[in-house]
């Protein structure tokens, strides 16, 4: 039993040093900052842009 305590406590520290590893890391994103949400917005739906006449 104690064996198995000992593999347990090693397995789930070296999750928590792959988690925390993660978290951590520097990444840049390469991605185009102009989504298609945003540039179907930008060709002329006319989302948000009627007119009410009063």
């Amino acid at each position: 039993m104690k064996n198995f305590k000992t593999w347990l406590v090693a397995l789930m520290s070296a999750l928590m040093l792959l988690g925390v590893a993660t978290g951590c890391s520097n990444t840049t994103n390469t991605d185009d900052p102009e989504t298609e949400e945003s540039e179907q917005n930008e060709e002329g739906t006319d989302e948000g842009t009627e007119d009410t006449e009063e």
